[in-house]
């Protein structure tokens, strides 16, 4: 039996000490059976979760795929260390949405609330790749049949669905906008303010709801300290990453480069 109190004991979050007992619940069922198990798709944050976890114990192997080498969103195989990796395959698929979206702008949260809207969870979905005129999007395997088969609108617009080849992937084109920026220190209030234009009390408000995360995970604490490279997320408005520290201002601000992806 594995020791979870042990393992688990550097998670102090609850929603990380849950993922924490999730994987080690599948790494049970690996040990009992023999056989592979999948996780769900897990976004980095949960990812290094879960690595950290899978690389404690004995006899054990592992894949990572969300589909395309760049995903952000991914799946973890675990499996027995006597069977051989080539031999394991990750269950994701891609399937492609196409619609006339000439006349109706969608966006990535379109797409991902008419899947929702067949009932699938958000776990079971990767990346949703937007383009022009249709979107691809990775998907458990499980799931396949029911997006071919039931999906036939997004955002009122008719669509058609077909599964494509893993090499037929594109990825969109990432466009983000520069943004100079002195802030008095590094708390998530002020250089979320700064990034998104707001001022720290209304960005405090909204971290203090649940709406904004740090590198994936949800902070509640306008006080938490940012740094280089970090990743700020607000729902519905998007991302930004603090690119660049540059040193002090005359009066003694810390200047930043940060990047807002649009």
């Amino acid at each position: 039996m594995l020791d979870k109190e042990k393992l688990l004991s550097h998670l102090h979050r609850e929603d990380d000490r849950q993922l924490g007992g999730y994987i080690l619940d599948q790494m049970e069922l690996v040990k009992k059976r023999q056989s592979e198990q999948f996780t769900d798709f897990l976004n980095p944050h949960q990812r290094d979760i879960a690595l950290n976890i899978i690389k404690q114990i004995n006899d054990i192997n592992y894949l990572v795929d969300g589909g395309y080498k760049e995903a952000e969103r991914k799946r973890i195989g675990v499996f027995p260390d006597f069977l051989f990796p080539d031999h394991i395959e990750v269950p994701v698929c891609v399937l492609e949405i196409k619609g006339n979206f000439n006349f109706r702008s969608v966006s990535h949260g379109d797409f991902l609330g008419s899947l929702m809207g067949l009932g699938l969870k958000r776990k079971k979905v990767g990346d949703i790749l937007v383009l022009e005129d249709r979107a691809q999007i990775v998907i458990a395997e499980e799931n396949k049949e029911t997006v071919l088969y039931e999906l036939k609108s997004v955002h009122e617009v008719p669509v058609e669905v077909k599964e494509i080849d893993r090499e037929d992937i594109e990825i969109p084109t990432r466009h983000t906008k520069d943004i100079q920026a002195t802030v008095p220190s590094m708390r998530l209030d002020a250089v979320a303010g700064a990034g998104f234009g707001d001022s720290r009390s209304k960005i405090s408000r909204d971290i203090e709801q649940g709406k904004v995360k740090l590198n994936w995970c949800p902070e509640s604490d306008p006080a938490a300290d940012v740094e280089v490279n970090d990743l700020i997320s607000i729902r519905h408005r998007g991302r930004i990453k603090v690119a660049e520290r540059r040193g002090l201002s005359n009066r003694g601000r810390i200047k930043l480069l940060l990047k807002r992806y649009t």
